[in-house]
């Protein structure tokens, strides 16, 4: 490679780096500029217009990042209240699951007539739940019978599995109906004769206390839930018009990235015309401390290192240049030297060409007289 190549690409190296750092130093002096501003009383200098966008800008990034943080503090809100709603769904569930006990304990000691008077309420279902009391018992005992029958051959085997499948099936269905007519009786129950005391029945006296108790936790635990449900529509609804949350604060975040990127244009601008530009220097300079000073002289270096750059660069380019075009120029002329051969040789060519010619018609002549 051409030595000068090399050069310009070292100078183009510096070149950048000195760039990079200049852009960065401007851009502090500018930042520092802005933030002094309010300590000389400028905020409204109509001199200095740029201030106007440093007040705006700056409120947006204040202002984003503020939505930013609200928007995480909702989705931490929304994830404690999913903690809290299945926590309480699952209290929910355990509390209806002991009243629905309750209800079946205290039915089947109404409908086994413990209750010293609850006959004539109890007597619509009392057919139905010895029914199936009856039929309960009877499935049992057939399935006890079943299992102490001797095993006998496979296929007797393969049989009593059989049927010892199919009455397990009825005999859970016909306890789940039984227990069901239980609990019908007892919260029916309950709910006409609420508050009702069984002075002379500590045991459904208290079952009755244990259902009043399990009915307010679970109208407690209902109130709760609808409150932490709705709580969390509402911020379910607020991110879903902003197209879910996280998509919400990667938006506010680019939207930080643009703003601090025109800010950083400002500050250049500021910075260059404090340490470079001749423009409203007199101005710019009323912000500018003493402490400025070394950052100020080493831009002026930076600056002054990358023109060096620049007319190092040029003055390669144009040397390679130059060579370019005496390295054209010697093509050129050997291009014409080798056309000017052509040319001489094409011109003995026909010299010899129209000698012979010539030749052939003296004997042209000679022959005819032979004729």
């Amino acid at each position: 490679m051409d030595d000068r190549k090399r050069q310009i690409n070292e100078a183009e190296q510096r070149k950048k780096d000195q760039s990079a750092l200049l852009d960065a130093l401007l851009a502090h002096i500018g930042e520092a500029i802005f933030e002094r501003t309010g300590d000389h009383g400028r905020e409204e200098d109509p001199a200095f217009a740029e201030l106007a966008a440093y007040r705006r800008l700056q409120n947006d990034i204040a202002s984003s990042q503020d939505s930013i943080q609200s928007a995480e503090e909702q989705m931490r809100r929304f994830k404690e209240l999913e903690e809290d709603i299945d926590a309480k769904e699952r209290e929910e569930s355990l509390c209806s699951k002991d009243l629905g006990g309750a209800y079946g304990r205290l039915g089947k000691l109404l409908l086994e007539g413990h209750d010293g008077g609850g006959d004539d309420f109890c007597a619509p279902y009392r057919g139905q739940a010895d029914e199936l009391l009856a039929k309960v018992q009877s499935l049992e005992e057939r399935l006890s019978g079943l299992e102490h029958k001797e095993k006998g051959n496979v296929f007797s085997w393969i049989g009593k599995s059989a049927q010892s499948l199919v009455l397990r099936s009825f005999l859970g269905k016909a306890q789940e109906n039984l227990e069901q007519v239980r609990r019908t009786v007892g919260e029916r129950f309950t709910r006409r004769a609420s508050g009702t005391l069984f002075p002379d029945n500590g045991v459904m006296d208290a079952i009755c206390s244990e259902i009043e108790q399990r009915r307010s936790d679970l109208q407690d635990l209902s109130q709760d839930l609808a409150g932490l449900k709705d709580e969390k529509r509402k911020i379910s609804d607020g991110f879903s018009s902003e197209g879910g949350p996280l998509r919400y604060i990667q938006t506010l975040k680019n939207q930080i990235t643009q703003v601090q990127n025109e800010l950083r244009v400002l500050y250049r601008r500021i910075g260059t015309e404090a340490a470079l530009a001749d423009e409203r220097r007199e101005l710019i300079q009323s912000f500018v401390r003493p402490e400025d000073r070394e950052n100020l002289d080493s831009a002026a270096r930076m600056n002054q290192a990358i023109n060096d750059c620049d007319a190092v660069i040029e003055k390669l380019k144009a040397s390679l240049a130059i060579d370019d075009e005496k390295a054209k120029i010697e093509k050129y002329r050997r291009m014409i030297n080798e056309k000017r051969d052509k040319i001489a040789q094409a011109e003995k060519n026909i010299l010899e060409f129209e000698g012979a010619i010539s030749d052939s018609e003296a004997n042209i002549e000679k022959l005819r007289h032979l004729l």
